[in-house]
């Protein structure tokens, strides 16, 4: 029979800054990708009055 899997602090560390990496590049893949969009699809800032908890 095999021995089980025991991860070591050192595998934890490259698993975490693998998917550290994945999501950072996903989230610029994703903004370049939404800021490419036409103008109706585009981020809009809201009015004052219709949130004034912002200023």
């Amino acid at each position: 029979m095999a021995e089980p899997f025991i991860p070591t602090l050192k595998w934890h560390i490259k698993v975490l800054a693998v998917l550290l990496a994945l999501c950072t590049a996903a989230f610029f893949v994703v903004s370049y990708a939404t800021a490419r969009l036409p103008v109706q699809y585009q981020k809009k800032t809201p009015a004052p009055e219709t949130t004034p908890w912002l200023d």
